[in-house]
């Protein structure tokens, strides 16, 4: 029979009672103190690495709203400031033609109402303009895409030629301004209409279409001036198909020294 030493009773009740009493400053022995030893190269690499765990998430976390976030503005920015269209039907040709897509720049009319603006910022001066633009008006030759009346309410496509107060005669497919003969180089086709003088009341457009032969446009009383609040912006970019690509010719108009009566019996 294995003899074994089991401790007694009395002994643990001994031993645990005497540790217990053992003064707070009382001086461990070497084999106990090693116990509660804690190696010199673990020191605070603990408490950092909990540390890190947490900020590392918790700027990772911060790095993914802040480029969602960016994204999103960035989205916004670009739904706000351009819109892209399908160009139908050949009025615009040469310089625009059907099944194209374009881009359009929606804030380079934008304007501001000082009027309502200054109800709403006291300090704000409105002067005698009631509406400033914040980077420009429609000049001649841009080419814009306006909201129609006709035809169901329909966005249009044309070129600005006569401006608010100026007086458009077309004779025999010369256009006048105020007088004077309006050069247009984007003009390929000749055409050969006259159309009686109108006078442009402040904040409406004269366009017309590129292609003179094929478009409905201020000629018509079913289109008309076009007002200022249903321009919706200026073509920015042809960019479908790809072989078409590139700036759709805004500009190119020019008021020449030459008046009506001297091109009399002249055609485009």
């Amino acid at each position: 029979m294995i003899g074994k030493a089991t401790p007694s009773r009395s002994n643990l009740r001994t031993a645990r009672t005497s540790f217990m009493k053992r003064p707070l400053n009382y001086p461990l022995p070497a084999r106990e103190a090693e116990e509660f030893l804690v190696p010199s190269w673990t020191a605070g690499a603990l408490p950092e690495t909990a540390q890190k765990g947490p900020n590392r998430n918790r700027k990772l976390i911060r790095e993914i709203i802040e480029t969602v976030l960016l994204a999103l503005l960035v989205f916004l920015a670009v739904r706000v400031s351009l819109q892209n269209y399908l160009v139908e039907g050949h009025s615009m040709f040469p310089t625009l033609d059907h099944g194209q897509h374009i881009l359009v720049n929606k804030l380079v009319y934008a304007e501001i109402n000082m009027d309502r603006l200054t109800d709403i910022v006291p300090f704000a001066d409105a002067d005698d303009d009631d509406i400033r633009q914040l980077f420009g008006k429609p000049q001649r030759g841009d080419i814009i895409v306006f909201k129609s009346t006709a035809g169901g309410g329909n966005d249009l496509i044309k070129r600005v030629i006569g401006l608010p107060g100026e007086q458009v005669d077309i004779i025999e497919g010369i256009v006048y301004i105020d007088g004077h003969l309006l050069d247009e180089p984007y003009i390929k086709e000749p055409w050969n209409d006259t159309h009686s003088p109108i006078l442009i009341p402040p904040r409406h457009y004269y366009v017309l279409g590129d292609n003179r032969n094929s478009s409905q446009d201020s000629r018509s009383g079913r289109i008309g001036l076009v007002p200022r609040e249903q321009i919706v912006g200026k073509a920015l970019l042809r960019y479908w198909p790809f072989g078409d690509f590139g700036l759709p010719q805004n500009g190119g108009a020019k008021l020449m020294e030459t008046t009506i009566g001297s091109t009399e019996g002249q055609t485009r």
